[in-house]
Parts: structure tokens; C-alpha cells; sequence
């Protein structure tokens, strides 16, 4: 059913512009550096808060800090990235020598067509998807070994700790679209992202070994008790607004320039938001066929976020990473009811912190009864952070079903195809839209 909305126009334009203001008023609170002074938020007590010490050996131990940060801009970038139901509506309708004409292919899923969705139009979609990370650079987050060194309060004793963590990490995102053509040939749409955030760290035992800093004597190991420390969070993330014109469009073929806006509302203390503004223009050429192939380049531009900490100038931030975005698929119209989808897509990550495992080595010598020379060595596994620049690339495959007019239903699942950044399990989505 096509209804007009002229009469709704300004109305709606009004409505994303108050949206707009909104996201402004609440994006302020982003700016700044994380104080974890008496917070609840899950960056300050994940994944971390399980390794804080008492008294052992009877040397009072120093808690260590900023470990954290490690995992904070990668959480950030990927989060900001994750992706997105198409924009568009489902069947096409063009003109032949001024004879409508429908083409039956549904269209991709998790990316966008040239098309849009005509003037006065109004597409609204709801989808469904479940994130679980398993490895975060390689890396399996169930077992990540952490060594770090604290200071005795009395400054005379170095205290080097070894622990492993099993880090859960998962985020189920609701994702609700409204599209709506200004134009033939222009449409503006919001993307709004709710999200559950559930996070938790186990510690199997914490290991220390006390090391006098001026006579280079030790004890230990000492053991601590292991520890669980869990946490979730839930409410709007970043708000994204887009906007996409069709340049030229032939009897087949289209092809559109668009600009997405993302702005920082979600809570990103909670991990459900990056901290960062993010522009992302684009274009995107689509030929509607029974198999319709589609290309779809980008390029993504990030502001600073205090998820992403100057290590080398402490007090600054620094920007989110972001770069170049690829999308190659194409649509088989199996039936006119349904279509199959598949996507080749990737993100480039440009200077952004990566996690690598080192194995450092701890010599002391050995306390009484042992003898004076005695001496022993251990092994302090951790992950440390680096920066460089890396491509995290995806395959998604789905079909869509359109059992009445312009109702469709999706479905998908994406499979990470390499494993750098934050990795998760095949992605599952459900998806159902209608156009009016």
C-alpha cells in the first residue's frame, strides 16, 4: 500500500531536527577524560576490578591502574562499527516510457541500495542481533594473561602480580529505522540503536612476588583468592542520522552520495556508545536485475574519545580509529516473495591500539633459609598495546520474505572472516519492516 505523507513532510523534517538538537545537548557529557572516582560504570569495574590487593607478606600492595585502556578503544571502535539494517524498502518500482515497472529482488541486508525509497514515502524497520566476542586480536578473552607491577606503600618494595582472566563479553542491539523520501531522489533517514551491554571478568588465582627494590631480594609467590566481577548496562546508543541522493540513475542502474552523521548519546562509560562523533560519506551503486549486484565505498572519520586515552600526553584524548569501508553483494530474487542476500563487507581500523601477547621475565634472588646466591626466575605473561592500522572484514548472508504487500521479514547471520579487533560468534538478525 503507497499512501502519500505531503502533508507530513515538514513534520517529519522538524521532527529529525529536534532529534538532532537532542543528540547535541546529550553528546556533551561525552567530552572529557574518565574519572573512575566511586563510579559504577562498567568501564571502571570491567574487566580490572577483580585484581585489587590487601595485605600480603605484610607489605601493604598499591592497587595497579590503567590496565583498562587496553580494551577501551577497541571496544569503543568496534561498538561504533557494528553493522546496521539497510535503509531502504524492499520491492522498486520504476518507469519504462512512463509505465510503472516493479522489480521484484527485496534488496541486501545489512547494507544499502542506490534506490530510494520515492517521495513522500516512509519506511520503518525493527531488527533484532546478538554480538558475543570471543577474542579481542587473536587473543581468547577466556584466558588472557595479565602481569603488571605495584609499589609498597612504603616505597621499598616492588610487587610484580600475574593473573589470567576469563573476560565474558556480549551485546544485544535493537535497532529501530525510519526513512523517509523528501524527493524522488532524496531520502533522510534515523538509525536508533537500543543495546544490553553484559560484561564480566573472572581471576583464576592472583599470583605476587615481593621483590626488595634496593637489595633485589624476593618472596613468594603468594596466592589471593580468585575473584568474579560482573556487570550490565542498557539504554540508547549512538544515534545515527543519513541522507542519500540519488546522482544518476539509468533504467537498471543508480548510483547515490550519502553522508552518515553517528552522534555520541550513548552512555560510553557503559559501553554503549563510542564517546566520539563519527562522519562517514559514501557512494553506492546498485543494478536491479533478478541477481542485483551492488558496490557500496566509504570512509569513516571519528572524533576524539575518552575511551581512547593519550598514553603519551596524559590529560588528552585521542581520536576514535576510523577509515576506509568496503561493500560488494549481490541479491537473488529466488521468488518474487523472497530473496537471498550476500554481502562481502569490511572496516579499516587506522592507528588503532592492538593487543600482543609478551612474555617478560622476573629474576630475584632468594630470601633465607635459601642460600645468598640462590636466585630465581619467572615467567610474567601479558598482553601489552601497540598501535597500527588493520582491516576487520565480514561475510553476511540472509534472506528476506515479503508475504503481504510491502511487509517484509529478515533474516541473516554474520561470520567474521579474520581475527583481529574485537571477534565475535556468527552474528544472528531478525529483522521486519513495511513501507507506507
Amino acid at each position: 500500500m503507497k499512501a502519500s505523507f505531503s502533508t507530513r513532510g515538514t513534520s517529519m523534517i522538524k521532527s529529525i531536527l529536534n532529534l538532532v538538537v537532542i543528540a547535541i545537548i546529550f553528546s556533551a557529557s561525552a567530552i572529557g577524560q574518565i574519572s573512575c572516582a566511586n563510579s559504577q560504570k562498567l568501564v571502571c569495574q570491567i574487566p580490572f576490578s577483580t585484581g585489587v590487593f590487601g595485605t600480603q607478606g605484610g607489605t601493604s600492595v598499591a592497587n595497579a591502574n590503567g590496565l583498562a585502556q587496553v580494551f577501551n578503544s577497541s571496544i569503543a571502535a568496534q561498538v561504533s562499527q557494528l553493522p546496521l539494517t539497510s535503509s531502504s524498502g524492499g520491492t522498486v518500482v520504476l518507469y519504462k516510457s512512463g509505465v510503472p515497472t516493479t522489480y521484484d529482488n527485496l534488496g541486501p541486508i545489512l547494507t544499502d541500495r542506490a534506490q530510494t525509497v520515492g517521495r513522500h514515502h516512509l519506511f520503518l524497520s525493527f531488527a533484532a542481533s546478538q554480538f558475543l566476542f570471543t577474542d579481542i586480536d587473536g587473543l581468547d578473552i577466556s584466558k588472557l594473561p595479565f602481569s603488571y607491577v605495584a609499589v609498597s606503600t612504603d616505597n621499598t618494595t616492588n610487587i610484580y602480580v600475574k593473573e589470567q582472566l576469563n573476560v565474558h563479553f556480549k551485546v544485544d542491539q535493537y535497532i529501530t529505522i525510519a526513512t523517509f523520501g523528501l524527493t524522488d531522489k532524496l531520502d533522510v533517514s534515523m538509525i536508533l540503536p537500543v543495546e544490553r551491554v553484559s560484561i564480566g571478568a573472572a581471576t583464576s588465582a592472583l599470583t605476587e612476588y615481593l621483590v626488595n627494590k634496593t637489595t633485589n631480594v624476593g618472596q613468594g609467590p603468594f596466592t589471593i583468592g580468585p575473584a568474579y566481577s560482573p556487570g550490565t548496562a542498557s539504554g540508547i546508543a549512538d544515534i545515527t542520522f543519513n541522507g542519500k541522493y540519488v546522482v544518476k540513475s539509468l533504467e537498471r542502474s543508480t548510483f547515490a552520495a550519502g553522508l552518515n552523521v553517528r552522534t555520541p548519546t550513548g552512555d560510553d562509560r557503559n559501553y554503549l556508545g563510542s564517546g566520539a562523533w563519527g562522519v562517514n560519506p559514501y557512494g553506492v551503486f546498485s543494478y536491479l536485475a533478478r541477481v542485483s549486484p551492488h558496490v557500496r565505498l566509504g570512509y569513516e572519520w571519528n572524533s576524539e574519545t575518552e575511551l581512547n586515552p593519550n598514553l603519551v600526553h596524559p590529560g588528552r584524548n585521542l581520536a576514535l580509529p576510523g577509515g576506509l569501508q568496503y561493500d560488494v553483494g549481490a541479491d537473488y530474487a529466488f521468488k518474487k516473495y523472497l530473496t537471498f542476500a550476500g554481502d562481502l563487507m569490511g572496516n579499516q581500523y587506522q592507528n588503532a591500539v592492538r593487543l600482543v601477547l609478551s612474555q617478560p621475565t622476573l629474576t630475584f634472588i632468594n630470601p633465607p633459609p635459601a642460600p645468598p646466591t640462590s636466585t630465581t626466575t619467572v615467567t610474567l605473561p601479558s598482553v601489552a598495546s601497540v598501535n597500527s592500522t588493520y582491516w576487520i572484514n565480514d561475510l553476511s548472508v540472509g534472506f528476506k520474505w515479503r508475504p503481504y504487500r510491502t511487509l517484509i521479514f529478515s533474516g541473516n547471520a554474520l561470520f567474521q572472516l579474520n581475527n583481529v579487533g574485537m571477534r565475535s560468534r556468527p552474528a544472528p538478525l531478525v529483522g521486519i519492516s513495511y513501507e507506507f
